[in-house]
């Protein structure tokens, strides 16, 4: 069984706490429900995009989307903002020459206004 959270409006779970669509604590009531044949835990990892696919793919044999961190924020439907940068920052790691300390002060400095940004939405 799932309460909603009036401040963010995230279903989660009363017995584990758990935010809907993850899997439950092995103890709570709902793990067995979640186990059953058939549920899929990780539906939440399959998500597509779909491409045309022109004449000229069909004799080369594939169809080439690029993967960079904008269409994944896209797929997964991040919501911009922080939440994209972080993303972004993960993905693209230490690829722009930076060292690991300094893409991890980005991504505390983004997770920092992110949590800002939740107390002030909250406020309204």
């Amino acid at each position: 069984m799932h309460k909603t959270s009036t401040a963010t409006e995230l279903h989660h779970c009363m017995d584990c706490g758990v935010p809907e669509g993850h899997l439950h604590h092995r103890n709570c009531a709902s793990f067995e429900r979640d186990a059953r044949p058939g549920h899929d835990p990780a539906a939440h990892y399959r998500h597509r995009v779909r491409a045309r696919i022109t004449d000229e793919d069909i004799a080369r044999g594939f169809v080439e989307i690029k993967l960079d961190p904008y269409r994944v924020c896209d797929v997964y439907d991040t919501g911009g903002g922080p939440r994209e940068q972080m993303v972004k920052k993960l993905l693209r790691w230490t690829d722009k020459g930076q060292s690991e300390e300094k893409v991890l002060d980005e991504i505390e400095s983004a997770l920092k206004r992110w949590r800002e940004m939740r107390r002030e939405d909250a406020l309204c």
